[in-house]
């Protein structure tokens, strides 16, 4: 390495292990118990007790590796699954027999070893040519742009299958630069890791497109002849399908095989069609989009540079291939979204946005200073400038999202603190609880996001499909905990003809319209603010809460 690689490299090392010690401490919050993941992230808390029961000890052996790969939660793959339960393998260990209690550090170490960890590998991966350059400082400020970009900041604030999935993607493009269509061991070796993409998360299923357009580009270079890109395009579907086949291995079962079918058809049409009204009940898709990237994503001047620098590399002979990957991935990935995905969420984008940023400054040279020359004339001085805005606009950026991300991870670190859930629980606890005598048996139903302490003494329920009068008629709760804002959704009249199915619509019309108006059928109104309410049943009301 130079002098100059040498500095770089070091910056880079004591930034990364910063921003990773950094995360750890709003990593540590939002996780005292598994239902207080409920109230921050709704996906880990239902992913959560999956992965616990991966390392479950059974009877014997079999029933111990039953455990381990029948993991039960088929929204994401086995993948995302086998690294997250290995994460926390030395946790049990060191824990010791109640290491499921400790839910705030198993949790913390989820989310750096799944979600931070794989991110900076992935910066780190897309940084390489520029470091290895005879410009480093490349490296350095594309590594701070990806980094502190909102959606990535966001994303490691969590445990989710988006790190891992943007990884494997990254891998799949690095792999197939370094073949550069030779379709060696290298074009192979993408395979499995598209295969790993596609375990961890489907999407990675739209390769498709980048596979399609680097055998046509084989073949019209003629660095391949038709016939071995046949069969160079059938050994790779083998190493492919073998490669999912072994990174999932409960395809080969065919009761685990149909759920996980069946899960995922259903994933693939509440993606297309919404989760309760068709397209949840939003238009004007596009600038949700424009709005996304404008957002978390740098904005809208950044991502038209990035994709220009990397439609500008088509036309030159000179990793032409390289660009071609990047687009037809990121075309591919993106489009999807446009045409078919009918949720949008900041975090979506990443696997297709970070190769594309990561080309910026490729066309920028070494030197931005010696490339304006005095005696040049005025058509010289397009390029120049166009590299120093790009800089400007990089340098820029960095610095809005570093103050950004320095306020995300504050308001994180203090989210308990200032939760309206966790606050109308404490309240509940404090004011209302005392009333009845102590240790009383409850049973208590609350929505999604509403927290209830766990208790020995209680019971508490929880219906993904929220609640209706059916529902609580049949498990007759003793306290209702109701958000404001499922409520007000549901209690809009104007959702019953958009939505998907109209006969749940209406039940839950029925229940949370009452529950809006505070007037849900065998119950009372104990307490409510800005985030919900809490109802408490008519007996229990007369007997104890009547003033």
């Amino acid at each position: 390495m130079t002098k100059q690689q040498r500095l770089i490299f070091w910056i880079l090392a004591l930034l990364s292990l910063t921003l990773f010690g950094v995360f750890i401490f709003p990593n540590l919050t939002g996780a005292k118990d598994a239902a207080m993941l409920s109230a921050f992230e709704h996906d880990e808390f239902a992913q959560y007790p999956n992965v616990i029961h991966m390392l479950q000890q059974g009877e014997n052996f079999k029933a111990t590796l039953h455990n381990f790969l029948v993991y039960l939660h088929y929204y994401y793959g086995y993948p995302f699954y086998f690294f997250s339960a290995l994460a926390i393998l030395p946790v049990k260990w060191i824990l010791g027999a109640d290491w499921t209690t400790h839910t705030q550090v198993i949790v913390a170490v989820l989310r750096q070893l799944i979600n931070v960890l794989p991110m900076l590998v992935v910066a780190f991966i897309l940084i390489r040519d520029q470091f290895r350059s005879r410009s480093p400082w490349k490296a350095l400020l594309t590594f701070l742009l990806l980094m502190t970009l909102p959606a990535v900041v966001r994303n490691d604030l969590w445990w989710h299958p988006d790190s891992l999935l943007t990884l494997f993607a990254v891998l799949t493009i690095f792999f197939l630069v370094l073949d550069n269509g030779r379709f060696g061991k290298f074009f192979y070796l993408s395979g499995v890791a598209c295969a790993l993409a596609i375990g961890a998360k489907i999407l990675g299923v739209l390769f498709v497109l980048t596979y399609a357009s680097v055998f046509i580009y084989g073949v019209i270079t003629k660095s391949i002849s038709f016939k071995k890109a046949l069969l160079s395009a059938l050994l790779f579907l083998l190493v492919l399908v073998g490669s999912v086949v072994a990174t999932n291995p409960l395809l080969l079962f065919p009761i685990e095989r149909g759920e996980i079918i069946a899960i995922f058809k259903a994933n693939l049409s509440q993606s297309s069609q919404g989760f309760w009204v068709a397209g949840n009940g939003s238009s004007g898709k596009f600038n949700e989009i424009v709005q996304m990237i404008r957002d978390y994503y740098g904005g809208i001047l950044l991502f038209l540079a990035a994709l220009a620098t990397t439609v500008f590399g088509l036309f030159r002979k000179a990793n032409r291939l390289k660009y071609l990957i990047i687009l037809t991935w990121v075309l591919g990935f993106m489009g999807y979204f446009v045409v078919f995905a009918a949720t949008l969420r900041p975090h979506y984008f990443i696997p297709a946005v970070l190769p594309l940023y990561a080309t910026l400054l490729d066309w920028v040279p070494d030197d931005l200073k010696t490339s304006f020359s005095l005696r040049g004339t005025k058509s010289k001085w397009i390029a120049p400038l166009l590299n120093l805005a790009i800089v400007l606009m990089m340098l820029i950026t960095t610095g809005i999202n570093t103050i950004q991300t320095a306020v995300a991870i504050q308001g994180t670190s203090q989210r308990e603190a200032t939760s309206p859930s966790l606050a109308m629980f404490q309240i509940f606890k404090t004011d209302y609880l005392p009333r009845l005598p102590q240790n009383t048996p409850l049973l208590i139903y609350r929505d999604w996001r509403a927290y209830v302490a766990d208790n020995p003494h209680w019971r508490v329920i929880y219906n993904w499909n929220l609640a209706t009068y059916d529902y609580i008629n049949e498990n007759q709760p003793d306290f209702l905990f109701i958000e404001y804002e499922n409520a007000y959704y549901f209690a809009d009249a104007s959702k019953l003809d958009i939505a998907l199915d109209k006969d749940a619509m209406q039940q839950m019309y029925d229940f949370y319209s009452d529950a809006l108006h505070e007037d849900i059928a065998g119950y009372k109104l104990l307490y409510k603010d800005s985030f919900g309410y809490i109802f408490v049943s008519d007996s229990l009301f007369k007997d104890y809460y009547v003033k």
